[in-house]
This record gives C-alpha cells, structure tokens and sequence, in this order.
C-alpha cells in the first residue's frame, strides 16, 4: 500500500486496480468484511468456552479437601483437642439442560459463519458494482469525447456551407449548440467518474485523496444457471444455512424448555478420617446419589408458559425459514429471466451499434455531396449517438444481474 500510494507531500495519490487487486484490498480492509470476520470467531472462542466450562463445570469430578481442628475446656471435665479430615468428590450424571446449553452454543457458532460468508457475498457485490461502475465511467469519457469530436467537426463544417451560402444559419447555430451541450457532458461524465472512484474505495475501505483507475473487460458477461445449481444453493448458501441454523436454534430452545421439567442425576462421596484425645483415629465413609425432579421451581404455571412461547417462536422461525426458502428459489430463477434479457438486449444492440455507425458514415459523404438535408444528417448521427450510449447502458445492466445472482448464490468476496 506504501508503494501504491508513494508521492510528492499534498499531490493527489494514484492507485491503479485490476479486479483481483480490489477484492484482496477489501478483504484486508473493508469494516464490514473485518466485522462480520470478528463475530465469527467470537462465537467460535463462545462455543468453546461453553463447552469446554460447562462440561467440566457439570459432567467433571468436583474434588474438595478440608481439615480442622478444635479444643474444648470444660468446668469439670478437662480439656480435650481433636482433629477431623475428608475428601469430597461429587459428579453430575444427567443433565438435559447443560447439554442444550452447549448445543446451542454450536448453533450460534455455526450460524456465525454463515453470516460471515452472507456478509462476504454482500461486500463482493457492491465491491464489483463499484468497479463495474468505475470501468463503464472510463469508457464513457471515451464515448462522450467521441461523440463531442462528431459534434465539433460538424459544427465546423456546417458554419463553413453558412459561409458559403449553402447551409441556414439556424442549422449551423444548432450544430454548434449541440457541440457546446456535448461539452457540458463530456465534463458531467468526468464528474460522475471522480464520483465512482470515491465509489470504489469505500467498497474496498480506504479512504483519502486517492485518484483510482480500474482495469478490466466491460464485454457482455457470460453466467449460466440452471435447475441443479438452484438446489445447491437452496441447500448450502450461506443465506439458507444461516436461516437452517435459527431454525435449529429454535427447536433446541424448545427442546431446552422442556429439559427445565426434567430431572438431575448427581453423585457424591466422602471418605474421613477424625480423632480426639480419647479414642483411636476414626475412619468414614459415605455415598449418596440425588436425583432432584423439579416441580413448581418458577411457579405452577411458569414452565407451561415457557414451554408454549418456545413452541410458537418454533413455528414462527419454520414459516420464516419457508418463506426465505420460496423467496430465493424465485428470485434466483427470476433473476437469471432478467439476466437473459439483458444479454440478448445488449448482443443485439452491437449489431444496431454497427448498423447506425454505418449508416452515420454514408449520410456524412452523402450530405457533403448534397444530396442528404442537414435534418436527416443530424437524425442519422443520433441514432449512432444514442446507439452507442445505450450499449453501456445495456451491458451495465446484464453485468449487474450477474452480480444480483451471485450475491444470492453467495459467492463470497474472497473468490
């Protein structure tokens, strides 16, 4: 980044950029990428904590050691000092709600991680719009410089038949007004380019005075879709996987709910050793097994509240999960439909491209031979004019379908 950026003090910074060279600049950079990465690994270091402690806390061995001595003075009697140790080991056998609690956890973690892949895909897509959008800015200071140097030389020859007495003086006054407007376009598509690079490096999350040029083909993009690849993602996008796990979350919270009704299982023994100045050492030993079965611990209607409101949020989350479902299925195969469209529109919008360049070619040495009206001369260069500004328009529009659909896909920044 030093090297790309090195400079005079105060003067603009340049950056040049292919598409690979942006998407690791976002991957390194970009807040929502880095934030969406660090929740991830909090629920990872989240799970671990509650299944490794609550395990151990539960199911390990509880271990306690303790001693004391005493001494006892009495009026008639005499004084007497005795001693007394034990060790206490204890172990929980049968817990359903602790297990839930861990398995939750893993939810959580799991769906942390499709999150991240959901938030990757989001920042590809806008991180690819904002390049799109910055190489098809380039390319229309191109096309508008082109359409102002057609404008230009036909104002000139135009004010050269006034002056000779072969053209109106209201045609030539409107080929030069038409020259002047396409100067003002030429700098609106300068501004709107200085627009698109502060575009771009927000996506890729830099900022500062940073002139950036992109490289890239702006040609037709090629995408495929068909019934398989709507499976595949039905089942594995991040999107879906995400949804999946709120879905399994919510069953486990139901599952949970119901563990609050069922009973523990723990074991406890003692072993001790005790002695007095009056007898020999003393040895016991004790087992004890408890089972606890729960009855009214929140109330007597508290755990069948609970449990309904676990079972409607069950409900409520496998709906959700349907219609997510419904929703991208739809969307993937109405936007591959739009996707087509644009493609066709923009292939045949070349040979339109071709065809009014053409004809704008022949009306020039046509009008110069004088068999074509200044009307039909100026109607023939904005039919090419148009034509030409149009096929970015087109192929923008089928490269941000692509785009739409591999968001929905989840193809992520990092591919």
């Amino acid at each position: 980044m030093v090297l790309l950026f090195a400079g005079p003090a105060g003067a603009q910074q340049q950056l040049a950029l292919n598409w690979d060279e942006a998407r690791r600049l976002a991957i390194a950079n970009n807040p929502s990428v880095k934030a969406a990465r660090a929740s991830m690994e909090q629920a990872g270091y989240a799970y671990m904590s509650v299944s490794g402690l609550n395990y151990y806390i539960n199911y390990q061995p509880d271990i306690n050691i303790g001693a004391s001595k005493a001494g006892r003075t009495g009026y008639v009697g005499p004084t007497t000092t005795g001693w007394d140790a034990g060790i206490t080991v204890s172990e929980t056998l049968l817990n359903f709600k602790t297990a839930s609690s861990v398995k939750t956890s893993l939810l959580a973690k799991e769906k942390a991680e499709s999150d991240y892949l959901a938030a990757s895909a989001s920042v590809r897509q806008a991180l690819a719009a904002a390049f799109a959008n910055l190489l098809f800015a380039q390319k229309e200071i191109e096309v508008q410089k082109k359409i102002l140097g057609m404008r230009v030389s036909k104002a000139k020859l135009i004010r050269l038949k006034y002056e000779s007495g072969m053209e109106s003086k209201g045609n030539t006054l409107l080929a030069e007004a038409q020259a002047e407007r396409d100067a003002v376009s030429v700098k609106q598509a300068e501004r709107q380019l200085a627009i698109t690079q502060r575009a771009l490096l927000e996506a890729i999350g830099l900022e500062g005075n940073i002139q950036v040029t992109a490289s890239g083909d702006i040609d037709v993009p090629v995408f495929t879709l068909d019934e398989a690849r709507v499976a595949r993602a039905l089942e594995k996008s991040p999107g879906m996987v995400s949804a999946r796990k709120t879905l399994e979350a919510a069953k486990e919270r139901t599952r949970s709910a119901r563990y609050t009704a069922y009973p523990t299982l723990k074991a406890s023994q003692f072993y001790g050793w005790s002695d007095d100045s009056e007898s020999d050492l003393n040895k016991s030993w004790l087992l004890r097994i408890n089972l606890n079965i729960p009855l009214f611990g929140g109330g007597p209607t508290s755990y069948f509240n609970d449990l309904s409101a676990s079972k409607k949020s069950l409900a409520a989350a496998e709906e959700n999960f349907k219609s997510r479902r419904i929703s991208l299925a739809a969307s993937l195969r109405s936007g591959y439909d739009r996707y087509l469209s644009a493609v066709e529109t923009a292939r045949a919008n070349v040979s339109m491209l071709k065809a009014t360049e053409e004809c704008y070619k022949e009306a020039q040495i046509t009008y110069m031979a004088g068999k074509l009206s200044f009307i039909d001369l100026d109607n023939k260069e904005q039919a090419f004019a148009t034509t030409d500004s149009n096929q970015f328009n087109f192929a923008r529009a089928a490269y941000n379908s692509k785009l739409e659909l591999e968001q929905l896909l989840g193809v992520g920044v990092e591919e």
